[in-house]
């Protein structure tokens, strides 16, 4: 008898281990589809974001107009980026006190003509950009107008100094570093 007894609880242990088991699948299961419910959710927006989605632009014979504009502003070429280094430090007086100015700057042209002659003319592009830079007013520097405009006169040097010629032109300059003390 303590063989049936045995095979009884084997029996029902053999069915609640199956039922056990089943539990933990059916678990998996929903695990699983909320996994993959959430990466499809997860891909739509992706994909919707990467496609622009909806968008407050002109339907597509205006858009034709749209492409021609940024065409004629930008050349096709890919900018070519120059550094200034190292980064310009100089000091100037404000209010009786000894201040210092650190510039890293960028120069950006779409003709590698146009970044040679800067190279060539580096020593003569410093030596402008320094008096340009120590001659400035520390709480003018200090308003984005300023900084705007001192961007603005370093262009302008940049293209006094070196005389470009042919329709070469230095485009853009850029500061990456910008410390005053």
């Amino acid at each position: 008898m303590a063989d049936v007894d045995n095979e009884l609880n084997l029996g029902q242990g053999g069915k609640q281990s199956k039922q056990a088991k089943e539990k933990e699948s059916g678990g998996m299961k929903k695990i699983i589809m909320i996994v993959v419910a959430l990466l499809l959710v997860g891909g739509g927006a992706a994909a919707f974001f990467l496609m622009g989605g909806e968008s407050d632009q002109p339907a597509a014979e205006d858009g034709a107009e749209i492409a021609n504009t940024k065409q004629s502003e930008e050349p096709d070429e890919a900018p070519i980026y120059l550094a200034l280094d190292p980064a310009f430090v100089v000091n100037f007086e404000h209010n009786g006190s000894i201040r210092y100015l650190q510039l890293s700057l960028q120069i950006m042209s779409y003709e590698q003509a146009a970044i040679d002659k800067v190279f060539t003319n580096m020593p003569a592009v410093r030596n402008s950009l320094i008096m340009l830079f120590s001659g400035q007013d520390y709480d003018y520097l200090n308003t984005v107008e300023g900084k705007e405009n001192l961007r603005k006169e370093v262009l302008t040097s940049i293209h006094q100094v070196v005389r470009l010629k042919n329709n070469l032109k230095v485009n853009d300059v850029f500061f990456t570093g910008f410390v005053m003390q």
